[in-house]
């Protein structure tokens, strides 16, 4: 090599090396940046009662709250009807964070009855918290409704909760509510804290799921997800255990249809064994209707080449299975796809599964929508009720300050696969 290739050799590496310097300067905050966690206390008192789908099926059901910052071995929950109240020991662990620690608690409530009015309360260091209500739906029923909101993530004292209690009060048909991940702006207390005032009083009525979505996770170089997240959402922590990992991964059956909950914030190597979790789950069921939930879209609607992992792990097992519906959020807008380059017309989909994209954050982002997508709305922000019957699965979506509908798309159901 002669002298001048070598400089120019030289010039070149130490230009793609201050390239890169630069590049991860600018980006460095986006891949490490965690704000901090204010000092926090919890109240010693039950507080963010939540209730969820429970892991010994249709007919469970889980609570989880937390409370004062040491494990009370009495805490338990109190469950009754109109004829007798029985009570349920909670299990309790002891959570610290960055700034403080706080006891989570949870208890499982299992073979309840079906179309039955339960009301509960939770009881810990000898306090008892108001009582709930719920009431459990017929399992044989073909027919359900749902309700389904990408990224909240909303600001301190934002109006996520009023946008929730109206969409609930309009669609008082809807049995649950589902969540895309980033429910949270980012994992502290504060964040926390805001997003139970979120949740109000419908978090305690109606059972409430959620995927991780990266706002949940602490950045590093392998980012990690608080186990703080699971004690909150408890239907993850029995799969975590018997898997002995620390993937975020729930299936349940509802009436004749099966969800599938991922969590597609890890690096390959989590995603791989995440893969095989779910073509297990495929492989078992036997639901007439599936559908899957996770927070990165597998088509990006921001940048055509977002996400390939994710779809590379996943799309295939998800197109095999004859899933009808992906949800997903993490992409600031409101759109759907289907596998297809070209777009969707109409409003009935024969070629499932449909992925939607959804969000009902006050962000806005950036977005380079290819022609599969249709159509894009973006500036406000919007949620989805999903109805389920015999034949189909029905997406309707809606602007979530307007209560405007601004897409209905009718899937065909998935087709039968040959294994």
């Amino acid at each position: 090599m002669t002298k001048k290739s070598k400089k120019y050799t030289w010039l070149t590496i130490a230009v793609v090396v201050l390239g890169l310097s630069i590049w991860a300067y600018d980006r460095w905050d986006v891949w490490f940046y965690n704000p901090p966690e204010e000092p926090y206390t919890p109240a010693n008192v039950p507080s963010r009662v939540l209730l969820t789908f429970g892991n010994d099926g249709e007919q469970s059901r889980m609570v989880s709250w937390m409370c004062d910052d040491k494990v009370d071995a009495d805490a338990m929950l109190l469950l009754a009807d109109s004829t007798d109240t029985v009570t349920i020991k909670a299990i309790g662990e002891v959570f610290e964070s960055r700034s403080g620690k706080a006891a989570f608690y949870r208890a499982e409530m299992k073979n309840l009855k079906a179309e039955h009015t339960y009301s509960y309360a939770v009881k810990t260091n000898g306090t008892l918290s108001k009582w709930y209500s719920f009431t459990t739906t017929n399992p044989e029923s073909k027919s359900f409704s749902f309700l389904y909101m990408g990224d909240v993530q909303d600001t301190i004292n934002g109006v996520a909760n009023k946008l929730l209690i109206q969409a609930v009060a309009r669609h008082p048909e809807v049995e649950f509510v589902a969540f895309g991940g980033d429910l949270i702006e980012r994992p502290t207390d504060a964040y926390y804290a805001e997003t139970f005032r979120s949740l109000d009083s419908v978090c305690t009525a109606m059972p409430v799921v959620n995927v991780t979505g990266n706002h949940d996770y602490l950045k590093y170089l392998i980012r990690k997800c608080e186990r703080r997240f699971a004690l909150t959402f408890p239907y993850f922590l029995k799969g975590m255990e018997e898997r002995g990992d620390d993937n975020h991964l729930f299936s349940f059956v509802y009436h004749d249809t099966q969800f599938f909950l991922l969590d597609s914030d890890r690096g390959a190597y989590f995603l791989n064994q995440q893969k095989k979790w779910l073509k297990e789950q495929f492989d078992e069921s036997k639901a007439a209707h599936k559908i899957v939930l996770l927070h990165h879209p597998l088509y990006s609607v921001k940048k055509k080449n977002n996400n390939l992992v994710e779809r590379w792990m996943f799309d295939d097992a998800i197109q095999e299975a004859g899933v009808e519906l992906v949800l997903q959020g993490h992409e600031h807008a409101y759109t759907h796809c289907t596998s297809s380059e070209k777009p969707l017309k109409g409003n009935e989909c024969t070629t499932p599964p449909l992925y939607v994209i959804s969000h009902c954050s006050p962000k806005n982002y950036s977005i380079h929508p290819t022609e599969r997508f249709y159509p894009v709305v973006q500036g406000s922000r919007y949620y989805q009720i999903i109805s389920v019957d015999a034949e189909a699965v029905t997406m309707k979506a809606y602007d979530a300050n307007t209560q405007t509908l601004v897409d209905s798309v009718r899937i065909c159901k998935a087709r039968t696969v040959t294994k």
